[in-house]
């Protein structure tokens, strides 16, 4: 080697990003969306079924509306709740985001998911602490039949915190630069020709 040269440093290698997050936090967030389309099914079936019971042999199935008001409903409502976050898919009004510079679209994005996961997290806590005093009571829904309705309650707790997960993991592919929400930045004027 030629002592006389010196080889300029070298940049370390990229390192890779850690993927995995969103992809274990968007296949949870499927799953639990495939349950509350299953759910959504049993729960058709099970109305159904009682209805003709009822009116074909005179005996309804007992507990139904404890069984769709206190299970089926929460699961349907409740699980695919982290999938709209992973698929961004939450009802919003960008009348004027897409008018300002990057930088502040990454700004208003980043504030919303502080706020979103704030939310979730405060849910998460709360249906979690009524989730532990339900199952320490055995909680039950009298009607027509008595149906211990105490592990429903685990549903929400777990949908609010994958849903915060998600936030969370956005809101770090933000910092990283990583947003497929940011526009490019639309000059008013061509904007006001195309509507």
């Amino acid at each position: 080697m030629d002592q006389g040269k010196e080889t300029p440093p070298q940049d370390p290698p990229p390192q890779a990003e850690p993927r995995e997050i969103p992809r274990i936090l968007g296949a949870f967030s499927a799953g639990l969306t495939a349950i509350g389309c299953t759910t959504l099914a049993l729960m058709m079936i099970h109305i159904t079924a009682d209805v003709v019971l009822k009116y074909v042999l005179g005996k309804p199935l007992s507990g139904t509306l404890e069984i769709v008001s206190h299970y089926y409903m929460v699961i349907t409502i409740f699980a695919p709740l982290a999938l709209v976050e992973v698929r961004r898919e939450a009802i919003v009004v960008d009348a004027f985001f897409p008018y300002y510079p990057r930088r502040s679209q990454a700004v208003f994005i980043g504030i919303a998911l502080v706020i979103a996961m704030a939310v979730y997290a405060a849910f998460a806590w709360q249906t979690t602490l009524d989730a532990l005093h339900a199952a320490r009571i055995g909680e039950r829904a009298m009607g027509s039949a008595e149906v211990p309705i105490w592990p429903a309650r685990w549903i929400m707790p777990v949908a609010f915190c994958l849903a915060a997960l998600v936030g969370l993991s956005q809101f770090v592919a933000l910092l990283r630069g990583r947003n497929p929400e940011l526009a490019h930045p639309r000059n008013p004027e061509t904007a006001l020709r195309e509507i």
